[in-house]
Order: C-alpha cells, then sequence, then structure tokens
C-alpha cells in the first residue's frame, strides 16, 4: 500500500517528511510521492490527483486558523462528498490541532508543520487507526535478539558471568589470548637482551 504528501505552507518538509516515512513504513506503507501546493487552488489539484493515485494522503502544514488555512480549504473542496466520509478532530496536551478523515477505504491526514507534533498525532491516533482500518501491523524486531541482549545485561547488572556464547566473552576471551601471548613475546625479548647483554660483557673482558 502506499501513500502520498503533500505540503502545503509548510517550512519544515524534509524534516516532516523523514519523520512521516519512518512512521509510516513501520507499517510497510510506501510514500509513492511528495509535493508542494502555495494556493487553495493548488491544494485542491494536488488532493484530487493524490486521492487518484494513492491509499492515503498526507497533508502536513497550513493549520493556521485562517481563510487560507488547511481545514477550511478542505472542508469547500469535499464537502460534495461529506456524506460518505467521516472526520475526526484530534487535540494534544497543547491544543494542536490534526484531523483524521475516511472516506471509504481512503484516508486524509491533515497534520501541522511541527515534527515533534506530527510524531505526537501519528502515535496517538492515527497509526492505529490505519492499522484498523488496513489489517496493518507494525513491522517488529528480532525478539531473539533482544531477549539475548536483555539476559546479558540483567547478568552484568547482578554480577553473573554471561554466558560462555554471548559475542562480549568471546571478544574478551580472545583479548586475554592476545594479552598473554604480547606478555609472553615481551618476556622471551627481555630475556634474549639480557643474554646478549651478559655475552657484549664477556667478550670485552676475553
Amino acid at each position: 500500500m502506499n501513500y502520498e504528501i503533500i505540503f502545503y505552507h509548510s517550512g519544515k518538509t524534509a524534516e516532516a517528511e523523514r519523520l512521516t516515512d519512518k512512521k509510516l513504513s513501520a507499517l510497510s506503507l510506501e510514500r509513492s510521492s511528495s509535493c508542494a501546493a502555495m494556493s487553495p487552488a493548488e491544494l485542491a489539484k494536488r488532493l484530487k490527483e493524490a486521492l487518484g493515485a494513492a491509499d492515503i494522503v498526507v497533508i502536513i502544514g497550513g493549520l493556521d486558523g485562517g481563510r487560507q488555512s488547511t481545514d477550511a480549504i478542505l472542508s469547500l473542496v469535499l464537502s460534495s462528498k461529506a456524506a460518505a466520509m467521516t472526520c475526526e478532530k484530534l487535540l494534544d496536551d497543547n491544543d494542536n490541532i490534526a484531523y483524521l478523515i475516511k472516506a471509504g477505504r481512503q484516508y486524509i491526514l491533515v497534520l501541522p508543520d511541527e515534527p515533534e507534533v506530527i510524531e505526537a498525532m501519528l502515535d496517538k491516533r492515527m497509526i492505529r487507526e490505519l492499522c484498523t482500518g488496513y489489517s496493518l501491523s507494525m513491522n517488529k524486531k528480532d525478539a531473539s535478539s533482544i531477549d539475548r541482549v536483555t539476559d546479558e545485561l540483567k547478568r552484568e547488572l547482578s554480577g553473573m558471568p554471561p554466558s560462555n556464547g554471548s559475542y562480549s566473552v568471546r571478544y574478551a576471551e580472545k583479548q586475554k589470548r592476545e594479552l598473554r601471548l604480547l606478555r609472553g613475546l615481551t618476556i622471551a625479548a627481555l630475556g634474549t637482551a639480557i643474554l646478549f647483554l651478559i655475552l657484549a660483557v664477556i667478550f670485552v673482558f676475553i
């Protein structure tokens, strides 16, 4: 499944794009394109094109409450389809606004131009809605690797020796062997130097 991003009166496009990609790629969603709209007419055009090509449209920026704000433009553009749509207004603890719009099998996510708020809004409600609507699930890391790291950390904190199979133990043992070898070579070299010194003294007095 894919999504498109439309930036409208947005100044933090690169950071917002990276964050959105990070969050949605965890659902195995792929971004097909990103574009920008500078006017209400252009926003309406970009939205129509995106809805014809993508499952999800993410609109970032323009939530300033003015006459040309994103929500005001969307209310005009989508008014003819209002009966077939659901719109949920989201607020965070600082009264920042976002919108979650569903039209059939498609979603429109309207987010402010603040990366921190984007992350909070996606985590708070939007990702859960996408998972439900499309039967998606978050990608999970290798549980066995996490368990192994956790077990080794617990052993270190409790003073117990870690398992012999861990990489850290093998690396430590290798370092110890190399240190012992280095000490042996140093002692051998010192012994050889002493022997040559004794021979030199003997030859001087002969």
